[in-house]
């Protein structure tokens, strides 16, 4: 199914073995008057899942509150002297960073009131309101074939510096280009570039030696329009 991105795009992969098991996650940045944060987007009640598995959850002080019809959750790292806060709707959620302890809703709420936020099965997206100021930047959109690569898809546009000087190989996807490199103790990590009119794809091998990932590469072919 396509994937509509946060900044209102669609991602349309094709060409897979097998569905992802899981939703996809986003990252974009949000340019305003008084400076850029990061916002990510993913399934509601991702980021707890996750903070639960790190096993982080429990030294977070957490708060709650209703705006508009959603959740705001904020999750207070001591730790980091650090919050992360949360807009969760019926299908996905969206958070952001924000530096200390003790940060009142209202700092989370003048940065959401600055869109218009839609949530649909098919993803969430932020529609900036007249006057707002807004600009996007550098959106990475993410998701797991598991037990095979991990998938990075960004817009062909931001990933410039990060094209080889060679010729890639032709597959279905665009051009590709193999990447090895070894750790100090000797491992290797196997990962893939996969380069098309609207995308560049990052996939990272979980085993460098399956085949599975090699397929993968050869078949996979994300488009953002």
């Amino acid at each position: 199914m396509p994937v509509r991105t946060p900044d209102g795009r669609t991602l349309t992969v094709e060409g897979m073995p097998e569905p992802f098991k899981t939703g996809w996650s986003c990252l974009l940045w949000v340019h305003v008057d008084t400076g850029a944060y990061r916002v990510h987007t993913g399934a509601a009640g991702a980021r707890e899942l996750v903070a639960r598995y790190l096993g982080e959850f429990s030294r977070f002080t957490v708060r709650e509150a209703s705006w508009n019809g959603a959740r705001l959750v904020s999750y207070e790292d001591p730790e980091i002297s650090g919050t992360t806060m949360l807009w969760i709707g019926p299908h996905h959620e969206l958070y952001t960073f924000v530096p200390g302890t003790g940060v009142p809703f209202e700092v989370f709420m003048d940065q959401l009131g600055r869109f218009d936020v839609q949530d649909a099965p098919d993803g969430l997206v932020l529609t900036p309101r007249p006057g707002a100021g807004v600009q996007f930047a550098s959106l990475i959109a993410v998701n797991t074939l598991d037990g095979v690569c991990s998938v990075q898809v960004k817009p062909r546009s931001e990933a410039a510096p990060e094209l080889p000087g060679r010729a890639g190989k032709r597959v279905r996807g665009g051009e590709l280009w193999k990447v090895d490199e070894r750790a100090a103790d000797g491992k290797l990590f196997r990962s893939a570039l996969l380069v098309n009119d609207t995308t560049a794809t990052t996939l990272m091998a979980a085993q460098p030696d399956d085949p599975r990932f090699a397929a993968v590469a050869d078949s996979i072919e994300c488009k953002l329009n």
